[in-house]
């Protein structure tokens, strides 16, 4: 009699292809989730950054130009402004912490985290027409952007700050 040779059943070989598939599947999901969740939570704080360098610019152009009443801001007033233009993502803007410091260098307000209240020299006008300053005015922000997601511990809280500054534009 003939020698008879086994063949392996299409049936068979894919079971064991589908098995492998799944495999390597469930060893690559959590890297992949891992790198997705963290291009999102980059993006996340990355965009808070940029929200907040752009109100403290913006806070600080508005504090140094005359309004049409040709006066200038108040410290209360800057900070206030800056408060409001934040738009951290994933957060309040009480969240953000808010300090003025004046041309002169020693005139400052701040408004503290998590607070509305608008501490130090708040109703001093930081440019003045009589004010020479050759200092400038200076917004700074600070903010603790969390992750949503906390699956990086590294970017679980990230410190963010920023500053804008101009000189007055009177003199």
């Amino acid at each position: 009699m003939g020698h008879q040779h086994r063949r392996s059943t299409p049936s068979r070989s894919r079971r064991s292809e589908s098995g492998a598939a799944a495999v390597e599947f469930a060893l690559v999901v959590p890297i992949l989730l891992l790198i997705v969740f963290g291009v999102i939570t980059f993006g996340m704080v990355f965009a808070s950054q940029l929200s907040m360098n752009s109100a403290a610019r913006d806070a600080a152009r508005a504090g140094v130009v005359q309004n049409l009443n040709a006066t200038g801001l108040s410290c209360s007033a800057i900070a206030t402004q800056a408060r409001t233009q934040v738009d951290p993502l994933g957060g309040k803007a009480t969240d953000v912490a808010v300090t003025v410091t004046g041309p002169d260098g020693s005139t400052s307000c701040s408004i503290a985290k998590n607070t509305a209240a608008v501490t130090g020299s708040s109703a001093t006008t930081m440019c003045t027409n009589s004010n020479t300053y050759s200092g400038q005015l200076v917004v700074k922000l600070t903010y603790t952007a969390n992750s949503p997601l906390n699956l990086i511990p590294a970017a679980s809280s990230i410190p963010l700050s920023a500053t804008g500054s101009f000189t007055c534009e009177y003199s």
